[in-house]
Order: structure tokens, then sequence, then C-alpha cells
């Protein structure tokens, strides 16, 4: 299904194209070319009937008539009054357009720009020595050209800004889907572990203090049980929102996995740790959640570790591991720091 935005791209090319074309009617009546004059009227006709097929979300049949009609266009617009007018350009944007479309199966696109590109050496072969339907002013000719030639060009060009930002945007979505956790925002495990990665290389260079911190949601199972699980994504996000602006820009903050939620502090002893970690706890606990009329409480576990000198962080994270559920054996919301 096409997106809004590109229903609004083609909604703005029949504005465009519809203008474009009544130009060029007025110009043809003008020069006594009456058919061409005819043909614009078509043209303009059709533009209304796609912007009309545009609003009831007929999309691939209304950019096919729209690419049909630059088509058709170009090639009446050179069988009538000659090569040198530089109608012929437009089929050269009629190709790429339609193959790069996604609205159409692919047998159907190779067929069509088929056509298209054998209508295009046709009209190379024969219109451009043979004479025209209808003579135009030579000025009149030369004008025709230079506009057709520079429309063509910035309709290429603004097609390629237009396909690099959405490669560039489908891009940035993919690493954003690959990286966070969909439901919190937060890092997911697989960008912590890069992320820890990068600061065990950092503190074999620059030796410094590092801390990790575990939080854990206290009953968290029961929660999703007793008020279901649209109240358990709920609480989620609102401990992720609190661990997320509780900490510095630099700290890492990720969902660990389920309710578990892992920090680390670069450039922080336990001593500095500690009052974050109780701050946080703290937030977490003053929580509320209302629910069935009344409001729910909602508590959290950590678990602190401070990195030793020779230690990897996964190991220093197992500590913070061992420190949390030592705090659940001794009742919970609380914070307990590891030994060592």
């Amino acid at each position: 299904m096409a997106s809004d935005s590109f229903k609004l791209l083609l909604s703005s090319g029949c504005l465009l194209a519809g203008i474009t074309h009544m130009a060029f009617g007025l110009l043809f009546y003008q020069a006594k070319v009456l058919p061409m004059a005819q043909v614009n009227i078509a043209s303009v006709l059709t533009y209304l009937l796609a912007a009309l097929l545009l609003r009831h979300n007929k999309v691939a049949l209304a950019m096919f008539m729209m690419i049909a009609e630059v088509a058709a266009h170009a090639i009446l617009a050179v069988i009538a009054v000659g090569w040198e007018s530089g109608f012929h350009y437009y089929l050269l944007i009629v190709i790429p357009v339609f193959l790069a479309n996604q609205l159409n199966k692919w047998p159907f696109k190779i067929g069509f720009a088929t056509l298209i590109g054998g209508a295009y050496v046709a009209l190379d072969w024969y219109w451009r020595k043979a004479a025209p339907a209808y003579q135009m002013d030579l000025g009149t000719l030369a004008y025709l050209h230079r506009f057709n030639l520079v429309t063509t060009i910035a309709i290429l060009s603004g097609l390629t800004v237009l396909y690099v930002h959405l490669i560039t945007q489908a891009e940035e979505r993919l690493h954003e889907l690959a990286t966070t956790d969909s439901l919190t925002g937060l890092m997911n495990r697989r960008s912590m572990l890069a992320a820890l990665e990068h600061e065990q290389a950092v503190r074999q260079r620059q030796p410094h203090d590092t801390c990790v911190l575990l939080v854990d949601i206290d009953h968290f199972k029961k929660l999703n049980d007793t008020f279901g699980h649209n109240m358990g994504d709920w609480a989620l996000k609102a401990v992720a929102d609190v661990l997320e602006s509780g900490v510095r820009e630099m700290d890492f903050v990720a969902r660990w996995g389920g309710e578990e939620f892992l920090i680390v502090l670069p450039f922080a002893n336990k001593a500095t740790a500690l009052p974050v970690a109780e701050r946080l706890r703290l937030a977490i606990s003053e929580l509320r959640f209302p629910s069935s009329g009344h409001a729910l409480r909602v508590s959290a576990t950590l678990g602190l570790a401070e990195l030793r000198a020779d230690e990897r962080v996964d190991q220093a994270i197992q500590r913070a591991d061992a420190a949390l559920y030592k705090g659940k054996d001794e009742g919970r919301n609380q914070v307990v720091v590891s030994a060592g």
C-alpha cells in the first residue's frame, strides 16, 4: 500500500503537469497546431482523473495513467512538430520511474519499459530526420527544445535526490530497528553489547572507573497476570523513561531482557554511582499507574557493581546480577552493591 507522502507527491505531480499541459495547449493553439492543442486538453483531463483516483486510493492505476500520458504525449508531439522540439526527452524519464515503482509486478514493468524504449528508438530512427506534420516557427521550436531539456534535467535530478533521500531514510530506519528496543525506545541487548565492547576498549587505552547497574522491576509477572500485558508494557515504558532521564548523556541504558534493564556508567565509581542508583529506585517507586480506579505502585530492585582493574565487563554484570538477586531475596525495592 502506498504511503500518504507518496500519494501527496503524485498529487503534486498531477497539479504541476496539469498546469504545464495547459500552457502547452495555449502554445500549440497559437501556433495553429490544433491536434496537439486537443491532445493537451486530453492530458489535462487525464491528470484530473488521476487526481480523483488518488483521492480514492487507486494509486497504481493513477500512476500508470500519469506515466502513460507522458509517454503518449511525447510520442505524439515529436510526430506533430518534430524531433527538434525536444519532447522525446520525456521518454527518458518514463522508463526509470516506471521500473523503480513498487506498485506493479516486474513482468509488466519490464514489458512496458521495453515498449517505451522501442518507441524512443523508433522516433530517433525515423522522426529525427523526417519532416514534422506541422511546421513551427524556428524560434518557438528552439524555445520548446530548451524548455523540455531543462525540465527533463530538473525532473531527473529531483527524482535522484528523492530516491537517495528515501534510501537514506530506509537505512536509518533499519539501523534504528536493529539497535533499539521497539517498546521502550532504549538500546536493545545487541547494541548494548557493542557499547560494552567499545567501553572495554576505551578502558584498555585509558583506564578509568566504570560501574554497571542492573534494574529489575519487582513482581512484574504478577503485574502482567493481574492487570494484563497493556499495563505491563506501560510499566516498562515508564521505568525506561525514568532510567533514561535519570542518568548522564554519556551513560548507556538498555533493555537487557524482559523486565530487566542494564545501565553502564563510565567514569563513575561506587561512591558516585550509588546515589544515582538510589535516586532511580526512588523515582521508580513514586510512579503511579491508574488501573481499575486505583493507583498501582511499581518498584524495582537494583544491583550495582564497579569494574575491577583486570575485570571484563560481562564479569561485572554477573556480579551486579548476583547483587540484584540478593536484593530480591532480602525484600526487593532496594539497591544492593556487589562486594569487591
